[in-house]
């Protein structure tokens, strides 16, 4: 596992919520931002050193719609001696805490219809992986419930 500043974690982690509440895909955003395809999955995989760029902040929070305060730390944020790095552990849509909070992001987003049948969630969430879909099912099956 890497080691990242605790900054360009919360960002990272910040970036792909916003992601899939939105539904779009790693390579999809980075293409909307025009950088490389693997720009986005690269900053997001926890064994890849890479980060994203803070100058592109603004881009993506334009093409997630939002702002970006919504994907930097907030004012209260302790700050850190920018030389400090953490294990750069990267929210997945295999961790079930994640994936109910991504769902309720999609509630309450223009793209809540998503919610309504599995197949398009998992589009929408744009997964292939078994183990992420088992656990969508799982949590998704729950929120229904609620």
């Amino acid at each position: 596992m890497e080691k990242i500043t605790k900054f360009s974690l919360y960002s990272i982690n910040k970036i792909k919520y916003r992601r899939c509440v939105c539904g779009k895909s790693a390579y999809q955003l980075a293409l909307d931002i025009k950088k490389s395809k693997n720009y986005i999955s690269s900053a997001e995989n926890p064994n890849s050193p890479n980060r994203i760029n803070i100058a592109d902040y603004p881009l993506i929070a334009d093409e997630l719609g939002c702002e970006i305060d919504d994907i930097t730390p907030p004012d209260d944020w302790q700050v850190s001696d920018s030389h400090d790095k953490v294990d750069k552990v990267v929210v997945s849509l295999s961790d079930p805490a994640f994936v109910l909070e991504v769902l309720e992001g999609i509630k309450a987003s223009p793209k809540a219809e998503v919610l309504e049948d599995l197949d398009k969630l998992y589009k929408h969430l744009s997964t292939k992986d078994a183990n992420e879909k088992a656990v969508i099912k799982k949590v998704w099956e729950e929120f229904r419930k609620n």
